[in-house]
């Protein structure tokens, strides 16, 4: 088993804090700094805005400097998910996001659905039309599912086994109704209020994720932090690993 760990974007990353005052001698961006600590980034601004090819290009560049093995994953443009909800402009959104994949030799795109996207019919029916409509190649597809999807364990299995996705969950939140045993990809988002990333897990919440990731039988296995605290806890987590 292969656990990778790292964080839901860089862009908050201190290098100050783990570097000193000089770390821009030894690091040409906060990326690179953020590369040299972990093995793997969820690029989370492309939910928002979809960055330039030339772009992601760059960015692989400087992390590949400090680190040849670092991996991107990509969190998919909500253009797809919230906006036109896998309808409209859904599959050129998605060229566009697979071209960013390709630029930064990305392996996985996640789907994140909003909590009003529900387990209704006509939504189902809109992401089988989507995901019959694209042309993923041999690039992985996951999907963290919201809102009343959670709880409906035979529903998610459903249409992961149907669309060919990966079931993404928060491991302290949700067990997996999907076992895949080449793939499993974990997002700890935390339990703060009124905000849930505002939060610091504590160790015993981490061996609690321990044990599960440990436990999800797949070959490879990416957990990305998603809350304020997240590249503390990330590098504590990696330490409980090793």
């Amino acid at each position: 088993m292969d656990i990778k760990v790292g964080c839901c974007g860089w862009g908050f990353f201190r290098p100050k804090q783990y570097f000193g005052d000089n770390w821009k001698e030894m690091h040409a961006s906060i990326l690179q700094a953020y590369s040299s600590m972990f093995p793997l980034v969820e690029v989370n601004s492309s939910f928002y805005r979809m960055p330039m090819v030339k772009t992601a290009e760059r960015w692989l560049t400087e992390a590949r400097e400090r680190n040849n093995e670092f991996e991107f994953t990509v969190k998919a443009f909500r253009g797809i998910t919230h906006e036109e909800r896998f309808a409209g402009k859904s599959v050129k959104f998605f060229t566009n996001m697979k071209d960013i994949c390709k630029a930064l030799g990305a392996k996985l795109l996640l789907f994140q659905t909003p909590a009003s996207f529900g387990p209704e019919k006509n939504n189902i029916r809109a992401m089988e039309n989507f995901f019959s409509r694209i042309k993923k190649g041999k690039l992985l597809l996951a999907w963290e599912p919201m809102g009343r999807w959670l709880g409906e364990s035979e529903k998610i299995k459903e249409v992961c086994r149907e669309f060919g996705l990966i079931e993404c969950v928060d491991p302290l939140r949700s067990e997996l109704a999907v076992k895949n045993n080449e793939v499993a990809y974990f997002r700890l988002h935390g339990f703060g209020k009124p905000m849930m990333y505002n939060y610091k897990f504590s160790d015993a919440e981490l061996r609690r994720a321990k044990k599960i990731v440990k436990e999800c039988g797949a070959e490879m296995v990416y957990v990305l932090f998603n809350n304020s605290y997240m590249y503390d806890d990330a590098e504590r987590f990696r330490r409980m690993l090793q």
